[in-house]
């Protein structure tokens, strides 16, 4: 049974309905939590996805930032410290790209410097992130839901829920890096399934919201001219298991030719102070925390083994082929990676998404609903792994976003986390 994949995604347009959308905007104000679950109910219109896009920046406006150990609470104070800069300062934001004191990465700097003109106030901050974040965010769980639309059943049903937990909005207390990574979903999508070369730039593009994109550009560039080329890919693979010490110093070598930014954004992951500190940050990490991510990266590489080699009569699709030589060699990237603390682990997030479309892809051709056994397997381990991510983010989440009335969070900036643990 196969099937079929649009040549040109998303070519359909969905009708708005103009008495639905306005009905759904006056229930949003009068309470957004009841009319966001009321548009993921009827999320096949457009006014619905129209209002789960509102609450998702409705999220960033309300977004609770008081712990000090996350990335969001020091972009909160380089925004107000911009807000004393003159405008001239601004144009230090290009020029200042490969300076040793500054950083690389464009995006973030130029938001935070443009909303600083008007003000200081974090939650619009956090919204355009949200924005930003959100609409790439829906737009690429939009391409796997349509295909469910087609083909609906129980087993696609549990990884399309998994694909929008593993990377969800509440990623944005580490703006940079999990903006740009679903930048780089949503344009290596189309590269790699579709073969659309355009979207290569903005594949490209999540590069300015976060340095490390330039090396899973450099993997999608390479695989976008080799193809697919499973007869080097796999061996690089596995040899990416038991050799990942070698990329260290491949890219000490580049960091220290390139100099600059680079070279001491490198020596900021992989020197012994910042190694220790990531070890005693995990040793505090109760046991669940630890074991919770990497338990469904084996899960899924588990998976697509005994996809490739029990079902591969079912995965010969151009675009199924495709997708599997990429992971191929991505993975090699995120083993190899793993020599420099939080640059591996950080793209085996991204490997998780680009996997469960792969797997997704396998499940929405078995007919029926009754459960696949590797459904059955992957149940725990994905069920863990979404209540880590949603308990990390649960501390970012206003508790009263949920409440009748639009606007209450603002008054009473209580966190989720505070309520329930």
């Amino acid at each position: 049974m196969k099937t079929a994949i649009n040549k040109y995604p998303e070519a359909h347009t969905l009708q708005l309905d103009n008495a639905n959308a306005r009905n759904y905007l006056i229930l949003f104000i009068l309470w957004p939590f009841l009319a966001f679950l009321l548009a993921l109910k009827n999320y096949a219109r457009k006014e619905s996805r129209i209002i789960v896009y509102m609450f998702l920046i409705y999220y960033g406006f309300t977004f609770v930032n008081d712990n000090q150990a996350v990335d969001a609470y020091r972009y909160a104070l380089s925004l107000k410290a911009n807000a004393l800069l003159p405008f001239s300062d601004f144009f230090k934001i290009v020029t200042g790209i490969y300076a040793t004191d500054t950083s690389i990465d464009i995006v973030e700097p130029f938001i935070s410097f443009v909303i600083s003109r008007f003000t200081d106030y974090t939650g619009i901050y956090f919204a355009v992130w949200a924005g930003l974040f959100g609409f790439f965010y829906i737009k690429s769980i939009n391409l796997l839901y349509e295909k469910f639309r087609e083909h609906p059943g129980w087993n696609g049903m549990i990884f399309l829920a998994y694909f929008v937990m593993v990377l969800p909005i509440t990623s944005i207390s580490g703006v940079r890096m999990w903006t740009a990574a679903w930048i780089f979903f949503y344009g290596a999508y189309h590269v790699i399934v579709y073969r659309k070369s355009a979207f290569l730039l903005l594949a490209l593009a999540s590069s300015l919201v976060h340095w490390s994109f330039l090396s899973a550009n450099a993997v999608l560039f390479i695989y976008f001219l080799a193809g697919n080329r499973n007869v080097i890919y796999l061996p690089l693979a596995l040899a990416s298991f038991v050799l990942p010490q070698l990329l260290a110093p491949t890219f000490r070598l580049i960091s220290m030719r390139l100099g600059g930014a680079l070279q001491d954004r490198y020596e900021g992951y992989s020197n012994e102070q910042y190694i220790l500190g990531v070890q005693e940050s995990n040793e505090q990490a109760a046991w669940f925390m630890q074991i919770g991510n990497n338990l469904v990266f084996y899960f899924l590489i588990l998976t697509i083994v005994i996809i490739q080699l029990k079902y591969r009569n079912l995965m010969k699709e151009k675009h199924e082929q495709n997708l599997f030589s990429f992971l191929l060699l991505f993975l090699s990237l995120v083993n190899f990676g793993k020599a420099i603390p939080s640059f591996g682990g950080r793209f085996q997030i991204l490997f998780l998404i680009f996997a469960t479309a792969y797997v997704f892809f396998f499940f929405i051709k078995l007919p029926g609903q009754k459960l696949h056994f590797l459904t059955w397997l992957g149940i725990l381990p994905m069920f863990l792994h979404a209540v880590i991510t949603f308990r990390i983010g649960s501390g970012t989440i206003n508790a009263l976003i949920f409440a009748p009335g639009m606007g209450l969070p603002f008054f009473v900036p209580i966190s989720l986390a505070e309520l329930l643990f």
